[in-house]
């Protein structure tokens, strides 16, 4: 059985961006960043809890880590 919450974590410089990507309600948006990869997983615990009004504690999120080179063509910008 998978997680109620689904994030996706890439790496992006110096961040790590975090977006929670299913389990909210469709008029929701989760995001935030954080510097460590360790951190990853209680930002974005601490990103549903918050947006639910629930306790982190018994959150239960699966997370994609990619990394830069996972990404898809990007644009830049001269």
């Amino acid at each position: 059985m998978s997680a109620p919450y689904r994030a996706v974590a890439e790496r992006n410089g110096d961040w790590w961006e975090i977006e929670i990507t299913s389990g909210l309600p469709p008029n929701m948006l989760g995001v935030s960043q954080t510097r460590r990869r360790s951190d990853v997983e209680r930002v974005a615990r601490t990103v549903v809890a918050e947006l639910l009004d629930i306790e982190p504690d018994g959150i239960e999120i699966d997370i994609d880590v990619r990394q830069a080179s996972e990404r898809g063509p990007t644009a830049s910008i001269c």
